[in-house]
């Protein structure tokens, strides 16, 4: 059902016009090399690829690969000399952390004078020498709010610090430097506190514990952290899929995916700007690198998913909710507050973009039989519109699947 005005004819699908006006402004090239030598070639027996995308009258590049997006200048489609890099670090149980650097590249490698930052913040982290994720030589620190931490410090104590992190990261233990010295604080010794932290854990960066697995296994509602490590974990596996493609037309018919956590948008927990800061340089145009883009929606405990659908100047918003016996005004509410988070990327750039209550498309979708399952619809709505399977073939049985196994085993503290 389509709210306002029936639904259109299309005469082109909208990744089809999204493409023509992007490659208008941009120019997409993929580039397979040999990841070892870094030597480009055709696509045959190729290891990896990267997509390298171009503005018109300007030196500069913006270079998308599986674990990193770099914007600046260039030299036969390598980073090299000024730009900024972020790069994705993930551990053994999927959590990322960006590290950003903006300085000097030399071959394709950070490599000289540059800044490190806390994350995707623009707030400045250390200024030194860089060679790769090393800090060579320290030049200022600084703490998150943007103030001085310490003026300079001995080249010998950053690399001896620097050793002691590389040392405990390894070992997933906490430590604090004081003259040079490592010094290990000492374990908790109540027992009870250590059998605490174990009943819980850090997992596609979402903060778990035995509650959530026990809500799975009971029925109950889920809550958000489940949510949104489920999300994290399609963004995750997705990027994996694409970035092992071997061919230009598998990597030219795939729809890249991406969902957007809007529920942490409206608990003030992220910042939208901040989130998509690696695509300042296509104008915060995330849309024009991934085809299909999601948001997720909790409204008074119940989840809906939104599909949004750039096409040219206008977003329409597809809505799929498992009770969707709902007066049109609901809806409208719904998809105003996601645009509402799409705007400001809207209005910094200046997009000549739009949206309007008429766009609203509420899909026919199976609906569920127990008031606390509509976590997991949407959770089942994903898999299956990922997958291009007809969301028909969702029965009772594929969400107590859903809800069981899947989730189960990826919200479980094992690897």
């Amino acid at each position: 059902m389509r709210l306002g005005l029936k639904l259109k004819k299309e005469s082109k699908p909208p990744q089809e016009q999204q493409q023509e006006q992007a490659t208008q402004e941009f120019k997409f090239d993929f580039i397979f090399f040999n990841s070892n030598q870094q030597q480009q070639f055709d696509n045959q027996d190729s290891k990896q690829f990267k997509l390298i995308i171009q503005k018109k009258n300007t030196n500069e590049q913006m270079i998308i690969q599986k674990d990193y997006v770099y914007i600046g200048e260039t030299q036969n489609n390598k980073m090299h000399g000024n730009g900024k890099i972020y790069i994705k670090q993930y551990d053994a149980y999927c959590n990322n952390n960006y590290f950003v650097y903006e300085g000097q590249f030399q071959n394709d490698q950070i490599d000289g004078k540059g800044t490190e930052y806390y994350g995707k913040t623009n707030n400045k982290k250390v200024d030194g020498i860089f060679q790769k994720l090393s800090l060579i030589e320290k030049f200022q620190e600084y703490n998150q709010d943007g103030s001085i931490l310490i003026k300079q410090q001995n080249l010998q104590q950053s690399i001896l610090q620097q050793s002691f992190i590389q040392e405990d990261r390894s070992a997933n233990k906490t430590f604090r430097i004081k003259s040079g010295v490592k010094q290990t604080p000492p374990q908790p010794q109540s027992q009870k506190s250590q059998v605490k932290q174990n009943d819980k854990w850090t997992k596609f960066n979402v903060e778990l514990s035995k509650d959530h697995l026990s809500s799975l296994l009971s029925e109950k509602a889920i809550n958000d952290s489940i949510i949104e490590a489920y999300l994290n974990y399609i963004n995750y596996i997705d990027s994996e899929k694409y970035f092992n493609l071997k061919s230009l037309p598998e990597i030219q018919a795939y729809k890249r995916a991406l969902i957007i956590p809007y529920f942490l948008f409206e608990q003030q927990k992220l910042d939208i700007l901040t989130y998509f800061a690696e695509f300042s340089y296509i104008k915060g145009q995330f849309w024009q690198v991934y085809k299909q883009i999601f948001a997720i929606v909790n409204s008074n405990g119940h989840w809906i998913l939104l599909e949004l659908i750039f096409e040219g100047q206008d977003i329409k918003m597809k809505v799929y909710d498992s009770c969707s016996k709902k007066k049109a005004i609901f809806y409208v509410t719904i998809c105003k507050h996601v645009w509402n988070m799409i705007e400001p990327i809207i209005k910094l750039h200046n997009l000549t973009i739009s949206w309007k209550s008429k766009d609203i498309i509420v899909t026919e979708c199976p609906q569920l039989s127990q008031p606390n399952d509509s976590g997991i619809f949407i959770c089942a709505y994903l898999k299956y519109l990922l997958s291009n399977i007809s969301l028909d073939q969702i029965t009772q049985e594929v969400i107590n699947n859903v809800r069981k196994i899947e989730l189960f085993n990826i919200v479980k503290k094992e690897k």
